[in-house]
C-alpha cells in the first residue's frame, strides 16, 4: 500500500508515487461509473457502452421494466439546436476545426512588442531562509520629502523625493551661476521683455528674478501651430530686450504708466498671476545668493543701469500692493470681532472675502436721498424707515442684500416661506400676515408707493398661503390660516354688517363679488341673461386657477377645494381655538360671496357636519365659563361664530336654509341656544350673549322664508319673557348693554319676520281652499296664524314709547337706536298685515292707526331731536359726501371689502350718530299708515317741510353718484331706500295737500335721478317710481298746463 504525501516532500516525489502505482497495477480507490443519458433514447443506453464493473454488486432486475425510465410525453427526443446547425464533413481534421473556432488572446492583443530588457541589469533577490519575503511596515521607511498639509501614499512620497533629487542634480550651484554671467553679459535675462516689466513681484525678489529667468514667463508659442514656435517665442523675447536695452530710465517709466493706464486691471492681475507661478525656482536661487549687493556691483554697467531702470519702474506697483495689503491686514485687525490666528487649524491661508461678514455693519444711507429704497418690514409686519439705525439683537439683520438695513424685504419673505426649516416658513408666513394686516388699515398708504396687496397678488401671494395650507406641519397650516385670514377677513366689515342687520331690508344678503366688467363684456353682448350665466360659468370651469383669482379670489380658491382642507384641518388636525376662529371667519367670507359659494359649502362632504357637531354641540364642560379657566381646544364647546356662518350661510338662498334646518338638525340647536338664558348657558357672558344673538339672527332669516315658524309656538314663552324684560334694558344695568341690545333688536327683527309670514296665512288658506286641480301645486299656509302673533304689538309699542323718552340723552339713544329701529319696523310690518285680515273690523284698524298717531308719532315729530336728525341727513349722506365711500387705500378689485377697517366715522351713514336708519324705518312706518287711512295724510304734513330734509334732497340730487364699489353699494342702498320712502310720502301728499305742490319740482328731480342710480337688486323700487313717480302729472306742474292747450301732450 503506498503512503499518503507527507509536509516537505517536492513535485519530484509526487512524481515518483505517481510512477510506482502505475507499476503495481493496483485497483485505484475510487472509479468513474458513467450512466446512460436518458436524452438519447435507447439505440445509445444499451449494456455494451457501459463500461464493465469491478465488483460484483448485488442488483434486483424486475422482469418486463426496461433499465430506463420511460419518457413522461409521447414526444421525439430533443434535440440540439447547435448541434443540427453544424454541418461536419467526415474527411475534416478535427484539429483544424478547433483551431479555426478558437479565440485566443492573440485575437484581442495583436502585434505584441516586448520591451528591450537587454540593457537592464537583472538583480536577484536576496536569498533568505524564510519561504515568503519579510513584511514590513511603512513607518519603517525614511520619508524623503518633508508632507505639507493632508496625507500622502507612499508612492506620492517615493515620486516627490526622485522629483527633488531631480531638480537639485540639475540646479547649477551659485558660483557656477555668478561665472556664467560675468562671462557672457550680453545674454540678458528675458525679465527685460516687455510681459516681465508690467509683473513685478516684490521689492526683494526683483533683482534675483531679472538674472535666474531664462524664458519668457508669459509668451510660450503654444498657439503658432509650428515646430519652430519655442524658438519664434526666444526671438520675440530677444526683440523686447533689445527695445529695452535702448531705452532710457525715464522711457521706461512713462511707457509702463501708459500700458497701466490703458490695460484693464484683471488683466493685471492675471499677469501677476503668471510671473508668480515661476517664482518657486527662482526663490531656491536666492537663498544660495549671500551677497546680492556685491554680484550686483559686478554686472556690466549697461545692464546694471537696465536693472535700475527696471527696479524704479516697479516701484510703483509694488507701493500699491503693499497698500492693498496694509488695508487688508487693517481691515482685518479692526473690523473682525475675531481675529484669526495661523495655529488654527485651516486659517494659515485667510481668506478676507469669507470673513467679510464678521464685520461691523456700516451706517445706513441717510433720508436725504431721493433715490427709492426697497421696503423693509420688522417681525410685527411694522415698515422700518430707510434711516432707522436699529440695534443688531434684535433679529432683523441678516446677510442678504442691503445688510446694514434692519428688517426684511418681500422678496426675503418669499424666500423664507418655502424654506426647509419649519421655524423659517412659519415666522415669514405670520410676518407676511401682519404685513397684509398693517396694509389693510392703510399704515403704509403714504409711506409706500404702489399698493402692497396687489403686488403681493401679482407675485403669486394666494397660492403661496394655498400650498402652505397642504404643509403637514401644524404651525405651518397654522401660519397659513392667519395669513389667509388677514388677507380676507376684515372684523370692522363684519362689525358694521351685524350692525345694520336690524335695518330696513338689512338683513337681506348682499353678494361680495367683485365688479369684473371687463371679463363680462367678452362675447356676451349677444346673449340673454340665463345664457350669459351659463356661458361665464363654464369659461370659469375651464380657466386655470390664477386666471380665475386674478379678478375674484374667492372663486379662485374654490377653485382649488379650499373648503376640502379646512374641513380636513378643522376635523382632523384639530387647531388651537384661534386657528379655528380664523377658519369659521374665512369660509363666513366665502358664504358672503353668492349663493354659488354657499352650495359648494354645503356640497362639500361632512363640512356643515364637523361645524355643527364640533362647535355647535348641545352640552359641554361647564368649566368652559369659569373665569381664568384657559381653553386649549375648542372642539367640542359652543362658538358663536360657528353659529354666525350658519346664519350667513342660510341667507344664500331658500333651499340652503331648508337644507340646514332639515339635513343638519338646526332645528334642535336654535332649541337648544334660545330657549336658555345666556346667563344660563355654561360659557363667558359675552360669548353667550353672542350665541343667543346669532341664534335669533338664523331664526329670523329661516322666518324670511316662512320656515322654522313651527317652533314659534313652542318658543313663545321664552320670546314673551324676552319682551317683557326690555324696560330693563333703559336703566343700563346690564354690564353688557351694548350685546344686549343687539340680542333685544335680533328678537324683534325675528317677530317682525313672523308676524309678516302670519299675516299671509288666512291669504294661503283660502287659495289652498280654492284651489282646482287643474292648477299647480298649492303653496302651503305657514304653521303660524295671525291670533298667534297678534298680542306682540302691545308689548313691542308700549317699550317704544319709554325709549322715546330718552330721545334728548345723546348718548342712551345712540346705544338704544338699534332697538328703536326694530320697533318701528315691527309697527310698520303689523299695521300693514293687521289690516288685510279678514278676522279684523276695519274700523277697529283705521281707529288704531288714529291713536297710534296721535299718541307716539305727532308728539314724536314735535321734538327739537327730530329737527336735528333731518339738520344730519345732509353731513351723514353718501351722495353728498362721496369720499365717505371711497374704497380703502389698500383695497383691491378682485377681492369685494366694504372699506370699513379702522371704522366709520361718527358722520356717517353707518355711523354711530346717523339718522339714517331710524328715519328710514320712522317713513316706512308712515308710509304704511297713509296707504291704509288715506284720512292721516294730512297730519304729517310736516314731514315734507323740515329744512333739512329739503336741503338734502336738493344736494343730494345735483351732486353726482360716487364710483360703483361694493362699498358704495351697500351703503347706497340704505341711502335709496330713505329717499324712496319720502317721495312715495310725497306722492300721497300732492293729491291731498295743496300745499306740498311747491316742492314738485324738486321731488321729480330727485325721483328721476333716483330712477337712474339704482343698482342691481332694486328692481322691485324701480318699477314703483315709474309707475308712481317718474311720470306723476301732480309732480310736474307746466306739464299740466300744457296738457290743457295741447291735447297731443296730455299724459293719461
Amino acid at each position: 500500500m503506498l503512503s499518503r504525501p507527507k509536509p516537505g516532500e517536492s513535485e519530484a516525489d509526487l512524481l515518483r508515487f505517481q510512477n510506482q502505482f502505475l507499476a503495481a497495477r493496483a485497483s485505484p480507490a475510487v472509479k468513474i461509473v458513467k450512466k446512460a443519458d436518458k436524452r438519447k433514447g435507447k439505440e445509445r443506453s444499451t449494456d455494451a457502452e457501459r463500461p464493465p464493473l469491478q465488483d460484483s454488486k448485488d442488483v434486483v432486475m424486475l422482469d418486463g421494466f426496461p433499465d430506463s425510465l420511460p419518457a413522461l410525453t409521447p414526444a421525439p427526443p430533443k434535440k440540439s439546436k447547435v448541434k443540427s446547425a453544424s454541418v461536419h464533413f467526415e474527411d475534416e481534421d478535427p484539429e483544424e476545426r478547433l483551431e479555426s473556432h478558437d479565440r485566443h488572446i492573440t485575437a484581442v492583443f495583436s502585434k505584441i512588442i516586448e520591451r528591450d530588457t537587454s540593457a537592464v541589469a537583472v538583480t536577484m533577490p536576496v536569498p533568505t531562509g524564510d519561504p515568503f519575503p519579510r513584511t514590513f511596515h511603512r513607518s519603517e521607511i525614511k520619508s524623503e520629502v518633508q508632507l505639507g498639509s493632508g496625507k500622502k501614499s507612499i508612492f506620492a512620497q517615493k515620486m516627490a523625493a526622485k522629483r527633488a533629487a531631480e531638480k537639485a542634480a540639475t540646479t547649477p550651484s551659485a558660483a557656477e551661476f555668478v561665472e556664467v554671467r560675468s562671462a557672457a553679459p550680453d545674454a540678458l535675462d528675458p525679465v527685460g521683455s516687455m510681459g516681465e516689466t508690467l509683473l513685478p513681484s516684490s521689492r526683494d525678489d526683483k533683482d534675483d528674478d531679472f538674472l535666474t529667468s531664462q524664458h519668457p514667463c508669459l509668451i510660450t508659442g503654444e498657439g503658432l501651430g509650428s515646430q519652430k514656435s519655442e524658438q519664434e517665442a526666444q526671438a520675440i523675447h530677444k526683440e523686447n530686450l533689445e527695445k529695452l536695452r535702448s531705452m532710457s530710465e525715464e522711457e521706461i517709466l512713462q511707457e509702463q504708466a501708459r500700458l497701466l493706464a490703458q490695460l484693464d486691471p484683471s488683466l493685471v492681475a492675471f499677469l501677476k498671476s503668471r510671473r508668480g507661478n515661476n517664482e518657486g525656482p527662482k526663490k531656491e536661487l536666492k537663498m544660495e545668493l549671500n551677497r546680492p549687493e556685491e554680484f550686483v556691483e559686478s554686472l556690466p554697467v549697461a545692464q546694471h543701469g537696465v536693472k535700475s531702470s527696471l527696479s524704479m519702474q516697479e516701484s510703483g506697483l509694488e507701493e500699491h500692493e503693499r497698500k492693498e495689503e496694509s488695508m487688508k491686514v487693517e481691515i482685518m485687525d479692526d473690523d473682525l470681532p475675531v481675529k484669526p490666528r495661523k495655529e488654527w487649524i485651516h486659517m494659515d491661508n485667510v481668506e478676507f472675502e469669507k470673513l467679510e461678514w464678521m464685520k461691523d455693519l456700516p451706517s445706513p444711507r441717510q433720508k436725504k436721498t431721493k433715490k427709492g429704497m426697497q421696503a423693509r418690514f420688522s417681525l410685527k409686519g411694522e415698515l422700518i424707515p430707510a434711516d432707522a439705525d436699529l440695534p443688531t439683537h434684535l433679529g432683523l439683520h441678516h446677510h442678504g442684500e442691503e445688510a446694514e438695513r434692519a428688517g426684511y424685504s418681500l422678496q426675503e419673505l418669499f424666500h423664507l416661506s418655502r424654506s426647509q426649516v419649519t421655524q423659517q416658513r412659519t415666522l415669514a408666513l405670520q410676518v407676511l400676515g401682519c404685513i397684509v394686516q398693517r396694509a389693510r388699515a392703510g399704515e403704509f398708504a403714504s409711506s409706500l408707493k404702489g399698493s402692497v396687496l396687489r403686488l403681493l397678488l401679482d407675485a403669486g401671494f394666494l397660492f403661496l398661503l394655498r400650498f402652505s395650507l397642504d404643509d403637514t406641519v401644524e404651525n405651518v397650516m397654522a401660519a397659513s390660516v392667519g395669513a389667509l385670514h388677514a388677507l380676507l377677513v376684515s372684523l370692522d366689515d363684519e362689525k358694521y354688517l351685524d350692525w345694520t342687520f336690524s335695518w330696513y331690508q338689512g338683513m337681506a344678503a348682499f353678494p361680495f363679488v367683485p365688479n369684473n366688467e371687463e371679463e363680462e363684456e367678452e362675447e356676451e353682448e349677444e346673449l340673454n341673461g340665463t345664457e350669459k350665466s351659463q356661458n361665464k360659468k363654464l369659461k370659469d370651469e375651464n380657466k386655470p386657477d390664477p386666471d380665475v383669482a386674478r379678478y375674484d379670489v374667492v372663486k379662485g380658491l374654490l377653485k382649488t377645494r379650499i373648503q376640502h382642507r379646512l374641513r380636513y384641518i378643522l376635523e382632523v388636525v384639530r387647531p388651537v381655538p384661534s386657528v379655528v376662529l380664523d377658519i369659521l371667519h374665512i369660509l363666513t367670507h366665502i358664504a358672503r360671496h353668492s349663493s354659488e359659494a354657499c352650495s359648494q359649502l354645503l356640497d362639500c362632504p361632512r363640512l356643515i357636519e364637523t361645524i355643527v357637531r364640533e362647535f355647535l354641540p348641545t352640552q359641554w364642560d361647564p368649566k368652559v365659563a369659569e373665569p381664568g379657566f384657559l381653553l386649549t381646544s375648542l372642539h367640542g364647546v359652543a362658538c358663536a361664530s360657528a353659529m354666525k356662518f350658519i346664519r350667513v350661510l342660510a341667507s344664500g338662498g331658500r333651499n340652503a336654509t331648508a337644507r340646514l334646518l332639515n339635513k343638519f338638525e338646526m332645528k334642535s340647536r336654535l332649541s337648544r341656544f334660545i330657549a336658555e338664558e345666556p346667563l344660563d348657558v355654561p360659557l363667558p357672558r359675552e360669548e353667550a350673549t353672542r350665541l343667543s344673538t346669532e341664534s335669533f339672527r338664523l331664526w329670523a332669516v329661516a322666518a324670511g322664508y316662512g320656515q322654522a315658524c313651527d317652533l314659534y309656538s313652542d318658543l313663545y314663552p321664552v320670546l314673551v319673557r324676552i319682551l317683557q324684560s326690555l324696560p330693563e334694558l333703559l336703566s343700563g344695568k346690564s354690564p353688557v348693554v351694548e350685546l344686549s341690545v343687539q340680542r333685544a333688536a335680533a328678537v324683534v327683527t325675528l317677530l317682525t319676520h313672523v308676524t309678516q309670514t302670519a299675516g299671509y296665512a288666512a291669504e294661503l288658506q283660502a287659495k289652498l281652499s280654492s284651489n282646482n286641480s287643474e292648477d299647480s301645486e298649492p303653496i302651503p299656509p305657514p304653521p303660524v296664524v295671525w291670533s298667534q302673533v297678534s298680542g306682540l304689538q302691545p308689548f313691542l309699542e308700549t317699550s317704544l314709547k319709554k325709549i322715546l323718552q330718552q330721545l334728548s340723552q345723546t348718548e342712551t339713544w345712540q346705544t338704544l337706536q338699534p332697538l328703536t329701529t326694530t320697533c318701528v319696523i315691527f309697527l310698520g310690518v303689523y299695521y300693514s298685515a293687521y289690516s288685510q285680515q279678514p278676522s279684523v273690523n276695519p274700523v277697529d284698524c283705521l281707529e288704531e292707526l288714529e291713536r297710534l298717531t296721535s299718541e307716539v308719532l305727532q308728539p314724536l315729530l314735535s321734538q327739537p331731536a327730530i329737527d336735528s336728525m333731518w339738520d344730519l341727513l345732509r353731513p351723514c349722506s353718501a351722495l353728498c359726501n362721496p369720499l365717505s365711500c371711497s374704497p380703502a387705500p389698500e383695497s383691491v378689485s378682485s377681492i369685494a371689502s366694504l372699506s370699513c377697517t379702522g371704522g366709520k366715522p361718527p358722520l356717517s351713514l353707518v355711523g354711530s350718530k346717523s339718522p339714517f336708519p331710524f328715519l328710514t324705518a320712522l317713513l316706512f312706518l308712515i308710509n304704511n299708515i297713509t296707504h291704509i287711512h288715506k284720512g292721516l295724510t294730512s297730519k304729517y304734513s310736516s314731514v315734507l317741510g323740515f329744512r333739512g330734509l329739503k336741503d338734502y334732497l336738493h344736494q343730494s340730487w345735483q351732486s353726482g353718484p360716487p364710483s360703483v364699489t361694493p362699498s358704495s353699494a351697500w351703503i347706497l342702498r340704505h341711502e335709496y331706500h330713505l329717499q324712496y320712502f319720502v317721495l312715495a310720502l310725497a306722492q300721497r301728499m300732492a293729491g291731498t295737500c295743496p300745499d306740498s305742490t311747491q316742492h314738485a319740482s324738486l321731488h321729480h328731480c330727485v325721483a328721476m335721478a333716483l330712477l337712474s342710480r339704482l343698482l342691481p337688486g332694486s328692481e322691485h323700487l324701480a318699477h314703483e317710481v315709474l309707475l308712481d313717480l317718474a311720470f306723476n302729472p301732480e309732480f310736474l306742474p307746466f306739464l299740466c298746463l300744457l296738457s290743457a292747450t295741447l291735447p297731443l301732450l296730455r299724459i293719461t
